[in-house]
């Protein structure tokens, strides 16, 4: 079924109403109608189920049936510090940062980055697109958010609050993620920092070190930055997060009304 994504503040009296890009998608790339079935979530965590019950040009009405709050946002909030990379590899680690239930973004630049600060904050609103996108099509019920681009110490103060702290870094002194022990109570978030092509420098391995991160590899083999961020990920979700857990049910199609 067609999914949409609404702000809340938007939904009012058992109604919805879509604008914008998503309106545009809805009747221009898709091509539905008045009647037609449609999924929508907000950004208070529900999904709704409903039907189309006006079309205009530029706004399209939706009769809310069955709203429903789905457990399907992981209960570790992870934010990914992503070293800006060259090119779009940025594109492919959201669209899958996303799909792996990272909570947010933080790019940042570091000594050894081929990425600019200034490059990222052009490309900010097609990155949102994609996390949009992405949210959409892999059942999400919250879009990934993508910060302004940081330098390396304002990353590393920012994770430092986080409840656990990890810099994955392929250089001497790196521990396995296995390693590591278990904290006393259920981690709530985490601070996951992948570096650049280039990887860290020694100064910044120091100060992550010493503001409380723990170094660790990934695995026995160097990794490209994209892949680096989205293994990551996954053996961070899969191990305090939600991944390996059972899917939660999917509704049913509602009747028409």
């Amino acid at each position: 079924m067609p999914r949409f994504f609404v702000p809340a503040s938007d939904i009012t009296g058992g109604q919805a109403t879509l604008r914008g890009t998503e309106f545009r998608h809805l009747q221009r790339v898709l091509r539905l109608r008045e009647g037609d079935h449609v999924t929508l979530f907000d950004d208070a965590g529900r999904e709704h189920a409903g039907i189309i019950l006006s079309l205009s040009p530029r706004v399209a009405v939706v009769r809310i049936t069955v709203s429903t709050v789905p457990a399907r946002e992981s209960p570790l909030a992870i934010t990914l510090y992503q070293a800006i990379p060259k090119g779009r590899k940025m594109d492919l680690v959201i669209e899958k940062a996303t799909e792996l239930g990272v909570h947010g973004i933080v790019p940042f630049v570091s000594a050894f980055c081929m990425g600019t600060a200034a490059g990222a904050t052009g490309k900010h609103e097609r990155w949102q697109r994609i996390a949009l996108a992405a949210a959409k099509q892999s059942g999400r019920t919250s879009v990934l958010t993508i910060a302004a681009p940081e330098t390396f110490a304002e990353a590393i103060a920012s994770g430092a609050r986080d409840d656990l702290r990890l810099l994955f870094f392929e250089g001497a002194g790196a521990s396995p993620l296995a390693a590591v022990p278990d904290p006393p109570s259920a981690p709530a978030t985490a601070a996951v920092v992948i570096g650049p092509e280039g990887g860290f420098s020694r100064d910044e391995v120091a100060a992550a070190r010493n503001a409380g991160f723990l170094i660790l590899a990934i695995g026995p083999r160097v990794l490209r930055t994209e892949t680096a961020a989205l293994a990551a990920a996954t053996l961070v979700q899969a191990r305090w997060g939600d991944l390996g857990r059972p899917a939660p049910a999917r509704p049913s199609e509602p009747e028409d009304a």
